[in-house]
């Protein structure tokens, strides 16, 4: 029922320049600022690749009920047997939506004319709204007759006196029993991980070009508390290495296409957790240690840029990423096996960026300032185990 949204990459490096294998001049500086407001969250696309609630939905039956009383009780009877399988407590839905907003910074040096350095942090703000629904009742007296017809009256009838678990019984059965804070809305913010690289142009033909970028990602965010269920983490809590290419291809002043392939390995760490203890019922109230190595990550970008003249241009963009499964280890071997159960993720979006731009005027000797600005509206149209999310960005750079 752990509300994880998977937010990937709301910030990230792009190329500033048409070309994306352009690096800044020895001795240039250039300041970025991005803001990222995303739509309202309410729904993930899960394993299945079709879209769903982020919010869990659950019920409570016999075996549930054996585990939160600390019983071991089986059915010796046929008869106990049916009546076992056909008791439900109730079935509940957590209804949830959020909502983040970030602010991100960039900074990148020209060391020479074909290398410079870039680094870039972002401070997240997020809201989470959640409520507990109940969608169906008990059945209680459907399983009161069953246990009648085989002679078992005395159990019938404890059956019929059961406490009816309305949304406020459920709620106190989170906060009481498995110590978890309660269910509703939340407001979380915090720093995500810091990117830190060093972009190399290989090549410069002019109409076309490569570039070799390298770095890695420090866990410099925050990540989500195991006692908060509603609660969203802007941090993996580990360092990432990573290696990227760049090339393109100039048609002529008004068209030109570009490509980026990133391939991200995280390190294992160490993170203590809740422990489950069944695949599909993810509340426990035990805490553990575990080896945690996330998947690594494929990041693929295809671009066609449009420019109208030197100050406007279109652009439209596809993305892909995989991030493969996670691995856990620790002393809980179910647990493990749990945790790693459907963690691989996978994400299909497109963007469409309008960019004013005073770089080339500048170039040019026709502007005094070398400035941009960008507009990017993106939306992810497919995808496993991530969110089904617009967003819209501002973003402006400026050279110095």
């Amino acid at each position: 029922m752990k509300l994880l949204l998977g937010l990937l990459f709301l910030i990230s490096a792009e190329p500033t320049l048409a070309q994306v294998w352009k690096v800044l001049p020895k001795g240039v500086r250039i300041l970025g600022y991005r803001n990222v407001t995303t739509s309202k969250i309410s729904s993930n696309f899960n394993q299945f690749r079709s879209e769903s609630p982020i919010g869990a939905s659950f019920k409570i039956d016999a075996p549930t009920l054996n585990q939160l009383s600390g019983l071991a009780y089986s059915p010796s009877t046929p008869g106990e047997k049916e009546a076992y399988d056909n008791l439900i407590i109730g079935q509940y839905q957590v209804d949830a939506e959020a909502q983040f907003n970030v602010h991100g910074t960039g900074f990148g040096y020209g060391l020479t004319d074909k290398t410079m350095l870039y680094t870039e942090v972002a401070y997240y703000t997020g809201r989470v709204k959640s409520t507990i629904r109940r969608t169906a009742g008990n059945t209680y007296e459907e399983t009161a007759r069953i246990l009648e017809g085989n002679g078992n009256t005395v159990i019938a009838d404890n059956i019929r006196n059961l406490v009816d678990a309305n949304e406020e019984t459920i709620q106190s059965v989170i906060t009481n029993y498995y110590k978890y804070k309660p269910i509703g809305n939340w407001y979380t913010e915090g720093y995500g991980d810091m990117e830190l690289g060093v972009m190399h142009k290989v090549l410069d033909k002019g109409t076309t070009g490569l570039l070799l970028y390298p770095g890695v990602i420090l866990p410099t965010g925050s990540q989500d508390d195991p006692d908060i269920l509603q609660d969203v983490g802007f941090g993996d809590g580990q360092l990432d290495v990573f290696g990227e290419v760049a090339t393109g291809y100039v048609h002529n002043d008004h068209l030109s296409f570009g490509t980026t392939l990133r391939y991200t390995h995280q390190l294992e760490t160490t993170k203590t957790l809740r422990v489950p203890e069944s695949r599909d019922f993810a509340l426990s109230t035990q805490k553990g240690d575990f080896d945690v190595k996330y998947g690594d990550k494929v990041n693929f970008m295809f671009n066609t840029t449009v420019s109208l003249n030197d100050w406007i241009s279109f652009t439209p963009v596809y993305r892909f990423m995989y991030q493969m499964p996670a691995s856990y280890k620790s002393e809980f071997g179910e647990a493990n096996k749990y945790l790693e159960y459907n963690s691989d993720k996978q994400e299909h979006s497109v963007q469409l960026t309008t960019t004013f731009s005073s770089i080339q005027p500048f170039l040019k000797k026709e502007f005094m300032l070398p400035a941009q600005i960008n507009l990017n509206a993106v939306k992810t149209v497919s995808g496993k185990n991530v969110p089904a999310a617009s967003r819209f960005e501002v973003e402006f750079r400026m050279l110095f």
